[in-house]
């Protein structure tokens, strides 16, 4: 859905944010990666998982990888997954929470990846997978030269350890996903699944950026979604009456629009959609004037297992400074 932007949406800000820094993290220091990119695969997505052993005990919320998609238009999801590890095997047991992104030419080889549908609480000095679900076509996210760690591809049901290692570059956050002036706001509720959505950008809200995107993952799939924009700045989260415990609304609602929440796989076609899945697309013009106004955002999303007397899950909030 295409929305025009307008001041009438915005207010400014005094404040711009900047990105929290990973707590955890490899290869990340510099942008050089390789230029494999992996098979599309007509059985479905590929699936590669990374072990990594945290030192000290890790609450993870996000996580990015350093990748692109030039091959895809109106096609394709990626999803980044964590996933504790079978002590009998070493190699993934079962997946413990993640998030999944749109893929979007206009984001080139750069950073990016999912606030993720529950809270992973990590072990020190236990291993762990970072599970990559990919539509195929992508370029592979390895560094050249750079510290190795083990790999393992799920092909025919089964997880099998790789021969070669390889020096991943990824980032795996203890907060929702943020950036250059663009705040997570609050938190998300959750659903009768037991999932909690969350709703992140790899936009840049900048002036004249016609592909900046607010996306949602975790919300129930094949459910219908409302994308609520807002633009006061200084808006404090209030509870929704007769939604399920600790749902809250994250920003004013100016303007609410109906999305769908997409079914498909990795390799969806954006009609489609991948499974729990939402977004909405706000072109920013290429106006100087609005420079330092503020667009919140959130989705909520029908949950027909609720049985609240509202029975909608609630993502937490974006809050973006024009820049």
């Amino acid at each position: 859905m295409i929305l025009r932007l307008t001041t009438a949406f915005l207010s400014l800000a005094l404040v711009a944010t900047a990105q929290t820094a990973p707590c955890i993290s490899l290869n990340d220091a510099n942008t050089t990666v390789g230029t494999s990119i992996t098979a599309f695969g007509f059985a479905g997505p590929g699936v590669l998982a990374y072990q990594f052993t945290p030192s000290s005990t890790i609450v993870l919320q996000a996580a990015e990888i350093y990748t692109s998609n030039t091959g895809l238009v109106n096609q394709g999801y990626m999803t980044l997954e964590v996933w504790d590890e079978n002590p009998a095997t070493n190699l993934p047991l079962s997946r413990l929470a993640g998030g999944t992104w749109q893929i979007q030419t206009s984001l080139g080889l750069s950073w990016q990846g999912a606030s993720f549908d529950r809270v992973a609480v990590l072990n020190g000095s236990q291993n762990y997978w970072l599970v990559w679900r990919e539509s195929g076509g992508n370029r592979l996210p390895y560094e050249p030269g750079g510290t190795t760690t083990t790999v393992a591809r799920f092909s025919g049901g089964n997880w099998l350890m790789q021969a070669t290692a390889q020096a991943v570059k990824w980032r795996g956050y203890c907060s929702l996903l943020d950036d250059q002036s663009v705040q997570a706001v609050g938190s998300g509720c959750a659903s009768a699944a037991s999932v909690v959505p969350a709703s992140f950008t790899n936009q840049a809200p900048t002036i004249g950026n016609a592909s900046f995107q607010v996306e949602a993952t975790g919300l129930p799939t094949g459910s219908i979604a409302l994308a609520i924009l807002g633009g006061n700045a200084a808006w404090a989260s209030l509870p929704v009456p007769g939604a399920p415990v600790g749902c809250e609304l994250h920003t004013d609602p100016i303007v609410v629009n109906v999305v769908p929440v997409g079914t498909g796989n990795q390799q969806a076609q954006h009609a489609v959609g991948a499974s729990g899945h939402a977004w909405f697309d706000f072109p920013i013009p290429n106006d100087p004037t609005l420079v330092g106004f503020v667009l919140g955002s959130q989705f909520a999303a029908l949950d027909v297992g609720s049985s609240a007397a509202f029975p909608f899950v609630f993502s937490n909030g974006v809050r973006v400074t024009l820049f």
